[in-house]
């Protein structure tokens, strides 16, 4: 397959081990008109296409259906890991909106301490009941929402480099 009017490559020329094979004619001519296309010599570009079907563990009679097999595989698990991190991504976005509505709270359960210091001398009794009602009330809410999500999961320890 060495064209003979083209100059050998140092790799080809230092290589003992170069082999012929026999190719059909067209087969012949398409490689010439590649290998010249691409600036190569067509043992170079013999060499290469061999080496990216081995490599890939292709049959070149088949390669167009198993290479589509491949990419469809390798599609799916580039969408596996684009999926699994946006779930990471997730539950650290969850986790900190939770962390931040607990803080909103704990900033409104300050915030009514203060007006009920202010208004104890004037409310008495009445405004201390109204006061554990709206305790109760406030931590059932926020054991039903804590229940409701699993901070379990939303807790998990993140993978590192995500």
């Amino acid at each position: 397959m060495q064209d003979q009017n083209s100059p050998l490559r140092p790799s080809v020329r230092s290589n003992p081990a170069v082999k012929h094979v026999t190719v059909s004619g067209p087969a012949h001519r398409q490689v010439g008109v590649e290998s010249a296309r691409l600036g190569l010599t067509r043992t170079e570009y013999a060499d290469a296409a061999i080496r990216y079907f081995a490599e890939r563990g292709l049959n070149p009679v088949e390669a167009r259906a198993r290479e589509g097999q491949l990419i469809m595989a390798e599609i799916k698990r580039l969408g596996d890991r684009v999926f699994s991190y946006l779930q990471e991504q997730e539950r650290g976005l969850l986790l900190e909106m939770v962390r931040s509505q607990l803080r909103q709270q704990a900033v409104q359960e300050q915030a009514l301490r203060v007006v009920e210091n202010l208004l104890a001398p004037e409310g008495g009794e009445a405004l201390q009941r109204i006061q554990q009602k709206n305790r109760a009330r406030i931590a059932e809410a926020v054991a039903a929402g804590l229940a409701a999500l699993d901070i379990k999961a939303l807790s998990k320890p993140r993978k590192s480099g995500n």
